[in-house]
């Protein structure tokens, strides 16, 4: 009974090291999970049960001015997706651009004799503000305008000349009167509020005028008479002719000579020399003799 006994421990004991060596060799057979993947998709497994939704952030509202540029990209942290951005702008001076600006008529004299009226000016460079992104350069004139006042009536164009043009002469006027004159100029110039400049058309002037009296068209002469009766010729300047044209008046003291808007006031003998006291059609006190 006992030998029995042995012999079936030694069985059990062979089926169970039989047993154990087919496990370890089943186990041998199966493939390993990196670790490495095995991290990964428990990572995978959290996330897709985390209740947290990530929105995008806003888009970045670009600058519209050509001239400002973005800074540097940085790298952005682990929370930027939570964060609103706003691009920042590094402004840039503008580029120097050429600005053309017109310089100013500055009148000179004026000139009457029987026949005309001749105006003059020049031209001189006017202040001007100037920006960082300007260069200034001179613009030309396209021509010039001249206006007249005659005595205290209205102010009228009279004329137009090219731009080549430093004088204007006046063939309207008219004896004894007093003109007074302005110069505009016009042309194109860059508007200096714009950037990049911008031509745009303009007129320019000064306040400053000049004046002239035009002189009387008639003129006379003392030829002979005695102290109650004097014989005078009366003259008037002929514009067509370009020349005087003269008549004989005889008259009283006290009398119009003839239609020349003079008059004679007195007549008198000085040294056997006949002298007339007279008033010219200006209304301007004068004495005559036979020897002028």
């Amino acid at each position: 009974m006992a030998n029995m006994d042995k012999l079936i421990l030694w069985g059990a004991a062979a089926v169970m090291a039989a047993v154990g060596s087919l496990s370890v060799w089943k186990i041998s057979q199966e493939p390993t999970i990196d670790p490495e993947i095995a991290k990964a998709a428990e990572e995978l497994t959290r996330i897709s049960n985390d209740p947290v939704v990530q929105n995008p952030p806003p888009p970045v509202q670009w600058g519209k001015r050509p001239d400002v540029l973005l800074g540097p990209v940085r790298p952005a942290n682990d929370w930027a997706g939570f964060v609103a951005t706003k691009a920042v702008g590094i402004p840039v001076p503008p580029v120097p651009k050429e600005y053309f600006f017109l310089p100013v008529p500055v009148p000179g004299e004026a000139k009457a004799d029987l026949d005309k009226m001749v105006v003059t000016w020049t031209l001189a460079k006017r202040s001007v503000n100037l920006k960082d992104c300007m260069i200034r350069k001179d613009a030309p004139p396209t021509g010039f305008i001249i206006q007249r006042q005659c005595e205290d009536g209205p102010v009228e164009v009279i004329g137009k000349v090219g731009p080549k043009e430093t004088s204007f002469t006046d063939l309207s006027t008219e004896p004894r009167l007093t003109y007074r004159y302005w110069v505009v100029l016009t042309g194109n110039e860059s508007d200096p509020d714009s950037y990049p400049p911008v031509a745009k058309a303009v007129t320019k002037g000064l306040p400053l005028s000049v004046e002239a009296r035009t002189p009387a068209a008639t003129r006379m002469k003392l030829i002979g008479g005695a102290k109650d009766n004097g014989i005078l010729r009366a003259e008037t300047y002929d514009r067509a002719q370009k020349k005087w044209v003269g008549k004989l008046v005889q008259t009283a003291p006290g009398r119009a000579i003839g239609s020349s808007g003079w008059t004679l006031k007195g007549l008198r003998f000085d040294n056997f020399t006949l002298v007339a006291d007279v008033t010219d059609d200006e209304g301007v006190d004068r004495v005559l003799t036979t020897k002028d």
